[in-house]
């Protein structure tokens, strides 16, 4: 357990690499999304594609950090 917390700390501390290499891994994440929902013959569709998978991935997103908030976002009083 402690090396999964140190793991997450270092994945999250802005004086960190693996802060770096965190945002990196999101940001490929995001291209393929765009890449392969471009990858379409019929230009109409690839943009329909493009927006319904960017706004299914922003979505997961919110959602993801709302309740990521709700778990973990309190102090201890």
């Amino acid at each position: 357990m402690e090396i999964l917390q140190d793991i997450l700390q270092k994945s999250f501390a802005v004086d960190s690499i693996w802060s770096i290499v965190t945002r990196g891994l999101i940001w490929l994440g995001v291209a393929m999304v765009v890449i392969v929902s471009m990858d379409k013959p019929d230009p109409d569709k690839s943009l329909k594609d493009l927006k319904s998978n960017l706004g299914f991935f922003l979505f997961f997103t919110v959602i993801t950090g709302g309740l990521i908030y709700m778990l973990f976002g309190f102090t201890a009083a």
